[in-house]
């Protein structure tokens, strides 16, 4: 071996020896790089168990929980009437349809025969053709006045008989001889002309078409010109004297006015006020009418008892405006008269049938009432809740008879304190 491939030699084992302590070095950090996140977890659940284990432990109350707080209210009585709203549509007392009673051609109408048009009860609205029945007026008048002739000849020619057959003596005359059976026939032909004639007259007065009662002409159907027979219909009309509503009523509002099914109103009980309104034109139209009667029987598909309400005179001069057909009104119905009930904000209502009563001794009397009215803002009684009790007026949860609570007013003041001290010192560590 020569001298260069001695040097070349010595020259590798040197970076050999160099490169080993650099190895081990590298491997020693990789491992702490690893090993560092177990230690710092470990470290810390040591630490969380260490701090479980020497915390104090919580104080044991063995003390009652403390009674939830609710809000209430005092129920007052006062004198009130009580009233409901209910909404209908205006309709006409009476509306049929005008109709010819005898044939002809129409010759005239009057000015008041149109849509719209008033006219009075026993006015004529047109007139059909008359001749024909003024010609049967003279020949009827002919045929009574022949009877006539007819019956007293045969009254005539019966004294005759009569007279003759007292003459002879023989006692009383037999039918046939003084000519009863004549004298019949001849009154019978004088009562069949009398009627014809009244016919005749009847028929003639009836080419007047009058109107039967007070009213309106809500639609001509015939003019100057057409030609109509028996029961040929000229025009619609409805009467102004008297407009009804029918209003829905349900059982608690018989209940509130104190109305049984089937009411009537009479001269002793003239049905409970009705105040009628509907805005037209941006302003408050008003009238007044009365509950006249109810039906007397409830509707199985609603469930409802329908009420009329009588609105008379409406078209009247001193109405600001008239309550006309078709018309969608609001009602306020008023009770007979003025009593004392209790009155009591409307959440004090609960689920519609259940009052809750704070007692004297802090607890809750569970009440099933049935108000007398409810309204938005408050409801009143006739019975189940007393004039100065105190209600439950906030939300609360289950509860139930004899239940333990901590009343509170409005103002958010306790309004009763626990009465022992125990309780007391709970409160204040609480």
């Amino acid at each position: 071996m020569n001298k260069m491939d001695l040097n070349m030699l010595t020259q590798t084992s040197a970076a050999t020896d160099e490169d080993k302590p650099k190895s081990l070095w590298t491997r020693v950090k990789q491992i702490l790089i690893f090993a560092a996140p177990v230690v710092v977890i470990a470290a810390g659940i040591g630490l969380f168990v260490l701090m479980a284990v020497t915390a104090p432990r919580p104080e044991e109350k063995n003390a009652a929980p403390h009674p939830p707080a609710v809000q209430f209210a005092v129920a007052h009585a006062r004198p009130t009437t009580i009233a409901i709203n209910v909404q209908g549509e205006a309709r006409p007392r009476y509306e049929a349809t005008l109709a010819a009673q005898v044939a002809g051609r129409i010759v005239w109408v009057s000015p008041k025969f149109a849509e719209g048009g008033a006219f009075a009860e026993g006015e004529t609205l047109a007139r059909v053709d008359g001749a024909d029945y003024q010609l049967a007026v003279v020949r009827a008048r002919s045929q009574v006045a022949q009877a006539e002739e007819a019956l007293a000849r045969e009254e005539a020619e019966s004294e005759l008989a009569r007279q003759d057959w007292q003459a002879l003596g023989r006692g009383d005359p037999p039918p046939l001889a003084v000519r009863e059976p004549q004298l019949a026939q001849a009154r019978a032909a004088l009562a069949a002309a009398q009627a014809a004639l009244r016919s005749a007259e009847l028929d003639l007065a009836r080419t007047n078409i009058r109107a039967p009662f007070t009213g309106r002409v809500r639609e001509r159907r015939a003019n100057v010109g057409d030609y109509v027979g028996p029961g040929s219909p000229v025009a619609v009309m409805f009467g102004t004297e008297t407009m009804e509503i029918r209003v829905p009523l349900t059982d608690s509002d018989l209940a509130s006015l104190r109305l049984p099914l089937g009411f009537n109103a009479n001269a002793s009980n003239p049905g409970p006020a009705a105040h009628v309104s509907n805005v037209l034109g941006g302003r408050i139209m008003t009238w007044e009418g009365r509950l006249v009667r109810t039906e007397a029987s409830v509707d199985p598909r609603t469930r409802l008892v329908y009420g009329t309400i009588e609105v008379r005179d409406p078209f009247a001069t001193r109405q600001t405006s008239p309550l006309a057909p078709g018309m969608f009104v609001s009602a306020r119905i008023e009770g007979s008269g003025r009593e004392t009930l209790v009155a009591a904000p409307r959440s004090a209502l609960k689920r519609n049938e259940f009052v809750y009563v704070v007692t004297s001794d802090n607890t809750i009397d569970v009440r099933q009432v049935r108000p007398a009215q409810t309204t938005a803002d408050e409801v009143l009684f006739r019975e189940g809740v007393a004039d100065g009790e105190r209600v439950v007026v906030s939300v609360l949860t289950s509860p139930r008879e004899g239940m333990a609570v901590t009343p509170i007013d409005r103002a958010g003041e306790t309004a009763a304190q626990p009465a022992n001290a125990e309780q007391q010192n709970l409160d204040i560590r609480d």
